[in-house]
């Protein structure tokens, strides 16, 4: 069964696997313990105004990479003209690239979160994406310019995976909607502001200060994270409380938690880098919401890619004005998370209520229904209207009404996940970026193909048929299944533990 255990009780057993040397005779209890449901230190019993602070740094960190991500759309035809790139694959592979790393990313910054905690990783993420980042400013040479790109994308990935941990250690099930809603949005406002930001730059600015003024926001928000950012991981602080203790009452720690470096990364490679795979080859929910995840997620960076070349070739608008049709892009994300988040959340509350206070994973599928007609529909109006050249509001229209369905069915697949898997959300949500990231690496390298081939209204008819079908599916399967498979699975905690892993 997946969800076997309380939370509490969950983080309390793998707070314990930091240190499973039996103890017990000694004059300090074997596992730390947090001292009742009200302990102050319990990250969900923090101030909410410390909560906030972590989740609205949390989503700064994570709006950043995205930005910089798509900020070169509107710098291509002079990126590719310096770096001589000639294919038009190598040139749109300078977008795809990165979100190739960033499935990379979370596949090892999940688990290592879940080792050494989410403040060092994310830390460590957002430093390793300001050296890289500002790099591909001085890149000379499109070869050392694409490895640059993959290299941020990794370390860029941190908040995309981790975040949701993080949210998941500060609120209970009932409480997280909103804050979910602001960090769910982010990354996805970051790829429709990166355009705009980028057209307007490009007017006056060489391309290489796209990266530099990135790298600027980017230690900003480093200097804030490492000032007003602490630990969130119970398991992590429960471990640190246990060598605390030991170490006030002057006793020597137990030779497991003094284990050797080499201990410490055969665990890693054995248990901990294995879990998001783990979770994906023996988690059907996560199979199924990562198959879900992806379609959306490469939807997003296809229409991203290619929006700009619409209103340029199609509607022959400037760069300028080509950038500011983005705007619909952020709208439409926008009045999805604003509307997702607190409708989410009272619907999980009048279901917990009716069920006599019980909580349940399928309670965040409602939402689900109506994204999975307004990304199909919004796909269709925004297709055709382009075919035709009807009004530049046509279009926008439909982008605004897709946009608006897929921050909906998102923030619901993430709302599900966590709901799931809570102590284990960062290597759950790592597994759900392999499809996803594969997703945004191919797809917007194939679209200008398929969009010279087919035209608009072929192509995103035929887009919209394939989110139509996963879209209806997911919240049947869901509602019908989800509680069966989730208690036939697999106990993630028993396959983290087996030896033979």
């Amino acid at each position: 069964m997946v969800v076997s255990l309380p939370v509490d009780e969950q983080t309390r057993l793998l707070s314990s696997s930091y240190d499973e040397e039996d103890v017990s005779s000694e004059p300090i209890p074997a596992t730390a313990e947090w001292d009742g449901p009200n302990d102050p230190q319990n990250p969900k019993n923090w101030p909410a105004s410390r909560k906030w602070t972590c989740a609205m740094l949390v989503s700064a960190y994570s709006i950043i990479a995205p930005t910089a991500s798509s900020m070169v759309v509107p710098a291509m035809p002079a990126l590719t003209r310096d770096l001589q790139i000639e294919s038009p694959l190598v040139t749109q592979l300078t977008l795809s690239i990165y979100v190739l790393g960033w499935g990379m990313g979370p596949l090892i910054m999940g688990p290592l979160s879940e080792l050494y905690g989410r403040a060092p990783l994310l830390h460590l993420g957002q430093f390793g994406f300001l050296v890289f980042n500002t790099l591909c400013g001085f890149s000379q040479d499109a070869h050392v310019f694409l490895a640059l790109r993959f290299i941020g994308g990794v370390f860029g990935s941190g908040p995309m995976s981790l975040g949701a941990g993080v949210l998941g250690d500060l609120w209970v099930s009932d409480e997280r909607g909103v804050s979910l809603a602001v960090y769910t949005v982010m990354p996805l406002l970051g790829t429709t502001a990166g355009p705009l930001l980028g057209g307007i730059l490009i007017q006056s600015r060489p391309w290489q200060d796209i990266f530099f003024i990135c790298s600027i926001f980017t230690l900003i928000s480093l200097i804030l994270g490492l000032v007003y950012l602490p630990e969130t991981f119970g398991p992590i602080l429960l471990y640190r409380r246990r060598l605390a203790q030991w170490k006030e009452r002057g006793y020597t720690p137990p030779k497991t938690m003094q284990e050797s470096q080499l201990t410490r990364i055969a665990k890693l490679i054995r248990v901990d880098l294995a879990r998001p795979f783990i979770m994906l080859g023996t988690q059907p929910i996560i199979q199924f919401l990562a198959l879900y995840m992806g379609l959306l997620f490469g939807l997003n960076h296809l229409t991203i890619s290619t929006f700009h070349t619409l209103w340029r070739e199609v509607y022959h608008e400037s760069y300028l004005t080509s950038s500011l049709n983005y705007i619909a892009i952020t709208a439409g994300l926008l009045g999805g998370a604003e509307s997702t988040g607190p409708i989410n959340d009272r619907i999980y509350r009048h279901l917990k209520k009716k069920n006599n206070g019980a909580d349940c994973p399928e309670y965040r599928i409602y939402l689900m229904i109506p994204s999975a007609f307004l990304v199909p529909f919004g796909l269709l109006w925004y297709g055709w209207s382009a075919t035709y050249a009807l009004h530049w509001i046509m279009p926008n229209i439909g982008i605004l009404v897709y946009s608006f369905g897929l921050l909906m069915g998102y923030q619901c697949i993430q709302a599900y996940v966590l709901d799931c898997y809570p102590v284990y959300a960062a290597s759950a949500m790592g597994a759900l970026t392999v499809l996803r990231s594969l997703a945004g690496f191919t797809m917007p390298v194939f679209a200008p193909v398929m969009y010279e081939k087919f035209g608009y209204g072929w192509s995103s008819t035929g887009l919209a048929g394939i989110a139509g079908v996963l879209g209806v599916a997911a919240p049947w399967v869901l509602g019908v299944w989800g509680k069966k498979l989730r208690e036939s699975s697999p106990s993630v905690l028993e396959l983290i533990r087996a030896p033979n892993i």
